[in-house]
């Protein structure tokens, strides 16, 4: 599997061979996230919490990272381990209170974007992609949005209605006839919003960057997409979430892959989150339109 041509490209491995190492090593990073972030919330296995297998795989991973030719690799395994960490000690849920946004602001937005793009290019020296825009979005790619949009509509109507009817109690809204609904409603929007924003800029253009340039494209989609899933299985996303998502992931990974605009993803991931926000709404409050009021 060679490297993928584009900004992403890592010139101290043109040729895009993988050492076996490494691929054990992103194995077990990924199996960290899974334990550490996906399993956080469910019951300990034999009164073993998740945490402490999530610990092992972490350590393992480094341990080969350690080992591996390519130093920068390292870096990119410290990093990716950091996330982890850092999720691992955040309040990862739909609540809306001023304190929890707060603490998101901080560790999501300060911690997981700021901080690694700082390491990217001060400590591992080669920074991230933030490719906003690549010329005009061609015909393709405006349709691609359409689609997406009416796509999204009916998956995750069924995913509401049909395959996890309680999903929308993952959002906690007030009655429909508590004065703090509007309030509450645009709470949600905005944060629905936000962690979308948050989520590509994260998973596509800091996990899916930095590993397509060790690991190769395939390994890279896979990875990001299970950190992707994990993510927000823990914060809502249950049920038939993890499948929802991981294709979801995939795509986003795929279409940043091809179009080269970071813009585009995330134009394409707030669209979806307000049908998100619909779907929420509208179970909550049976036959509410479109605006929260």
């Amino acid at each position: 599997m060679t490297e993928p041509a584009g900004p992403w490209r890592s010139p101290a491995n043109p040729a895009g061979i993988v050492p076996a190492g490494r691929s054990g090593s992103v194995f077990c990073l990924v199996a960290s996230m899974v334990l550490a972030i996906g399993l956080k919330s469910h019951p300990a296995y034999l009164g073993v919490p998740w945490s402490l297998p999530a610990l092992a795989a972490l350590g393992s991973g480094l341990v080969l990272a350690r080992r591996d030719p390519d130093p920068r690799w390292w870096r990119t395994a410290v990093l990716l381990a950091y996330l982890i960490v850092l999720l691992f000690f955040t309040r990862i849920d739909g609540d809306t209170r001023d304190a929890h946004v707060v603490e998101l602001l901080l560790k999501l937005g300060v911690g997981a974007l700021l901080v690694p793009a700082f390491a990217a290019r001060r400590w591992l020296d080669e920074p991230l992609d933030y490719q906003w825009i690549t010329g005009r979005w061609s015909l393709r790619m405006w349709v691609w949005l359409g689609v997406g949009f009416l796509l999204a509509y009916a998956i995750l109507g069924q995913y509401f209605t049909s395959w996890t009817p309680s999903l929308h109690e993952s959002w906690p809204l007030p009655p429909a006839d508590d004065p703090r609904r509007t309030e509450e409603m645009w709470r949600l929007f905005w944060g629905c919003n936000f962690v979308g924003f948050w989520d590509e800029l994260c998973f596509v253009n800091f996990v899916f960057v930095l590993l397509a340039r060790r690991v190769g494209l395939i390994t890279a989609l896979l990875a990001q997409a299970v950190f992707f899933t994990s993510f927000l299985h823990e914060m809502a996303f249950v049920g038939w979430g993890p499948v929802v998502i991981f294709a979801f992931a995939l795509i986003q990974g795929i279409t940043y892959h091809r179009t080269r605009s970071l813009l585009y993803v995330v134009v394409l991931h707030l669209a979806i989150d307000s049908i998100l926000f619909y779907w929420i709404a509208n179970r909550w409050y049976p036959g509410w339109g479109w605006h929260p009021w």
